[in-house]
């Protein structure tokens, strides 16, 4: 509280996680879906307190969209492990508004860091709508910066493997009534062979999200192959209907 009683806002927030049974791999290691769903979560809780949350906007006919997310970890916790999610918003440009993220172990040592880039959606019509308001109520932290860059676009693929459709199932949708953005990097990493995982852990992972995904829609993955020294890869999640480009991905990966 200010000296009028009045609540101040917290323009970096913090929240910790424990990762559960449920959150690890078959090495025990944090997923990368369950790191991205906390960080939404994070996101969100930040969103309300900062009166620009899920249930604000719904009063104005408006709610967030993640649009680009760029993902960087250096280690994976692992089953047991606490963590803390940090978040701040890091500025508004044109349409997008810029929230990044720092993952730190329970010694607050970081073990991962992200930055993401929101789009404000009218609920009817599902067009961005400008942040305007946001840009003038909200205080961003524009040179602190979880990484070096902004998430950026993500280029097409060139000569792609096509993949097999596969139904949007009703476990897919969030309380948007769209495929939620966690499901999107399932379905990619799942596309890969078991031996990949086993062999492999993904570093970074960086997305495009172009277009809704609802039940009853088809998707299928398209990958390539980048020239990399470490194994990358670029993806495509494309909708059967319309052979239109859903989200665009790249994927990092290390040796284990």
């Amino acid at each position: 509280m200010n000296s009028e009683g009045i609540l101040e806002k917290k323009w970096i927030w913090t929240d910790e996680y424990l990762i559960s049974s449920y959150d690890v791999d078959t090495k025990g290691k944090a997923s990368l879906p369950a790191l991205s769903k906390f960080m939404q979560e994070t996101a969100y809780n930040h969103a309300d307190h900062l009166e620009f949350g899920y249930h604000q906007l719904k009063e104005k006919n408006l709610f967030w969209v993640l649009s680009r997310l760029l993902i960087k970890i250096d280690k994976s916790p692992e089953w047991g492990d606490k963590i803390q999610i940090r978040t701040w918003p890091s500025g508004v440009e044109r349409l997008f508004g810029y929230r990044d993220f720092r993952i730190l172990d329970e010694q607050g040592n970081p073990i991962g860091a992200a930055g993401t880039a929101w789009l404000m959606l009218d609920a009817q019509k599902r067009r961005p709508q400008r942040p305007d308001d946001l840009k003038a109520r909200i205080k961003s932290l524009p040179n602190e910066r979880a990484l070096e860059k902004r998430p950026a676009k993500v280029p097409g693929l060139s000569n792609p493997v096509e993949g097999v459709f596969f139904p949007v199932r009703y476990s897919d949708l969030d309380l948007y009534n769209h495929v939620n953005n966690a499901k999107y990097i399932e379905w990619i990493l799942d596309s890969f062979p078991a031996d990949m995982h086993r062999e492999f852990a993904v570093t970074g992972f960086e997305i495009n999200f172009l277009s809704e995904a609802k039940i009853g829609d088809e998707a299928a993955i398209l990958t390539e192959k980048l020239e990399d020294a470490s194994p990358a890869f670029r993806h495509c999640i494309k909708r059967k209907a319309d052979n239109r480009d859903i989200c665009l991905a790249r994927t990092g990966w290390k040796k284990e």
